[in-house]
């Protein structure tokens, strides 16, 4: 193509303009339209010609354009072109007709790129600043759509690639697994799914002896069911460990009680010793006494209270009766929500985007977090640090030797 006939953002049209497509032809039609305040409708559209003309064509505006396709060179060519518009259009509103969903994602596909998880509201402040017009709430909602599929591909063509790039994945990180089920499509911790297709991010995590997060495994859920927590536990305990003694803290939710009360799954005593999360509870008490002093004043608040909590076992949600030290000092499933962050705007996208940058993301955590400990230990850090939390622990009573934190499962819709 001769740059010398390239058209640009802010040049008027004319005859001898070429364009890669018909969609290059009506955005820069559409963006020259908004330039001047002015507007066109279509006289003719078809797979190779394209002709637009003024709606004040009547009153003699003689603003016309004809674009077709060039055998020669399979580039559009403007063939003709009627100078600028003669008429005053005053029935354009703020929001401009030809300022469609279309043509909005080609301005934000930058920044959908960036930040998937761009707020709307922050798409119509770049409309304005950029054009001049306000759009809709819908408007820009339709773009970022559109914007995400240009991007990162179909939402329904998603979900019949996913099987491929999962394999290509097991095949490049050797000892990955993944499996999926057709009847309900699942990946332990939740949190929301914001695309097309709403549903649930169930996460697996742990952390090791450094305090570092690990996240384990991850499944794409439509819902929480027995059936859901039952397939992701039992995959969690043949592929990710089959160790004995693990502490699993979890929420209350009736289906993943359920489905650790299946012995056959493998998180029944002696395999694993189940905790609560009680993110909501302000303080945790690990002396006894001052534990239960405070428990006989909330439980005299109301009878129901009493009934209510004393029906739970206190290793499962106090620190003061975690005898085993299997919590190691954990109370709640927040090390999720450290997993949830890396995850969070990726998570309206396509599925298999989705996915791939599941995957990215966490190797990512891991290469930089690895890069850092090599740094500590090359710097001796690791070794005075150690050292001096040894020294601490050796005053406490808590867990002085424990060096792996409980494994976290929980969800959210």
């Amino acid at each position: 193509m001769d740059l010398r006939n390239t058209w640009s953002i802010g040049q008027d049209l004319y005859v001898g303009l070429e364009f890669e497509n018909k969609d290059a032809v009506k955005n820069a039609v559409k963006q020259n339209a908004m330039r001047m305040h002015q507007s066109f409708y279509v006289v003719e559209s078809k797979k190779t010609k394209w002709v637009v003309r003024c709606p004040n064509a009547h009153d003699g505006c003689g603003w016309y354009m004809r674009a077709i396709e060039s055998k020669r060179s399979d580039k559009w060519k403007v063939t003709q072109w009627g100078g600028r518009h003669t008429c005053l259009n005053m029935s354009l509103s703020q929001d401009h007709a030809k300022l469609d969903s279309e043509l909005i994602a080609t301005f934000i596909q930058g920044m959908v790129n960036q930040d998937p998880s761009i707020k709307i509201s922050l798409i119509q402040e770049r409309i304005t600043s950029q054009t001049g017009f306000k759009i809709s709430y819908r408007k820009a909602w339709m773009a970022k759509q559109k914007a995400i599929v240009n991007i990162f591909g179909d939402w329904e063509e998603s979900y019949a690639y996913l099987p491929r790039w999962l394999q290509y994945m097991k095949e490049i990180a050797p000892g990955s697994f993944y499996d999926l089920c057709h009847d309900e499509f699942f990946v332990v911790d939740g949190t929301h799914l914001y695309g097309k297709y709403l549903g649930t991010l169930l996460i697996a995590t742990t952390q090791d002896g450094n305090n570092n997060v690990l996240p384990l495994a991850f499944a794409v859920v439509e819902g929480e069911t027995l059936l859901v927590w039952s397939w992701f536990l039992s995959h969690l305990r043949l592929h990710v460990t089959n160790k004995e003694g693990i502490s699993l803290i979890f929420d209350r939710h009736r289906s993943i009680k359920s489905a650790i009360d299946n012995e056959a799954i493998g998180w029944r005593p002696p395999y694993a010793y189940h905790k609560y999360c009680i993110r909501h509870i302000a303080r945790y008490i690990p002396c006894k006494h001052i534990f239960e002093r405070n428990l006989q004043k909330f439980c005299e608040s109301s009878p129901d209270v009493e009934r209510w909590i004393g029906a739970i076992s206190k290793d499962k949600w106090s620190m003061a009766y975690d005898a085993d030290g299997r919590r190691y000092g954990h109370m709640t499933t927040n090390l999720s929500e450290c997993v949830n962050k890396i995850l969070k705007d990726c998570r309206n996208l396509p599925i298999t985007a989705q996915v791939r940058s599941t995957y990215t993301r966490c190797a990512e955590y891991f290469s930089n977090r690895g890069s850092r400990a090599l740094a500590d230990v090359s710097s001796g850090k690791v070794f005075v640090s150690k050292l001096v939390e040894a020294l601490q622990k050796n005053q406490e009573e808590a867990c002085s030797h424990q060096v792996c934190s409980p494994l976290r499962i929980s969800s959210n819709t």
